[in-house]
């Protein structure tokens, strides 16, 4: 299956059979070596959280390791913050997005690490494994949500191969980055998305966790 520039899919994130959370984004281009999707500020996507029936921790971190041990969870509605383009290739842990502020300077990019995606009749899956990696523009780095990945870990909610292969991941994303190597030394800064694109909106089945 193969999609066409302004094409909207359904990327859903999966987790003990259950669609975990769900975002709706527009194709910029896909390519047997490359998919690069585009989600726009205003996008509304599908995130966990607690059942009404339980009390909410209140803390992010302590909601999102106590949803993925118990493996129950409702969805709500969040609004997308900043624009981004995603650029993901196959049989890879990680994508690497890109944004931008609403005047078209660069904010940043991130690196997510994520199980490699499959397709789908509808869009893609993975699943987001918590470490992230934050670069300026400047290409100064941090560490994102790696007390959170440190807990799952130990908890034994990702196992201890997943948890070697992610960092395996994020120290060959590092080098490259500090390296300035691609994509980040690529001109993405100055790609803009076709302004006829819509704001994308979630597809029918996105909660249908084998479409």
């Amino acid at each position: 299956m193969q999609w066409s520039p302004g094409e909207v899919i359904v990327h859903q994130e999966v987790w003990s059979d259950r669609v975990w959370a769900a975002r709706p984004l527009v194709v910029a281009e896909d390519s047997p070596d490359r998919l690069l999707l585009w989600l726009p500020k205003g996008t509304r996507r599908k995130v966990p959280m607690t059942p009404p029936e339980r009390v909410d921790p209140g803390d992010r971190t302590a909601r999102i390791i106590g949803l993925l041990e118990r493996g129950d969870w409702v969805h709500v509605d969040h609004v997308w913050d900043v624009s981004c383009l995603w650029i993901l290739r196959p049989a890879t842990w990680h994508a690497v997005w890109i944004s931008w502020l609403p005047s078209g300077e660069q904010f940043g990019w991130y690196i997510n690490l994520q199980r490699p995606f499959r397709r789908t009749s509808i869009g893609i899956e993975s699943m987001d494994l918590a470490l992230d990696v934050v670069a300026e523009p400047d290409l100064t780095w941090s560490w994102k949500d790696d007390d959170e990945f440190d807990q799952i870990l130990s908890r034994g909610i990702f196992d201890g191969e997943t948890g070697q292969r992610v960092r395996e991941e994020a120290a060959a994303v590092i080098s490259r980055l500090e390296g300035n190597e691609a994509p980040f030394n690529e001109p993405w800064p100055q790609w803009r998305p076709d302004p006829a694109w819509p704001t994308p909106e979630l597809l029918p089945g996105w909660d249908d966790p084998s479409p």
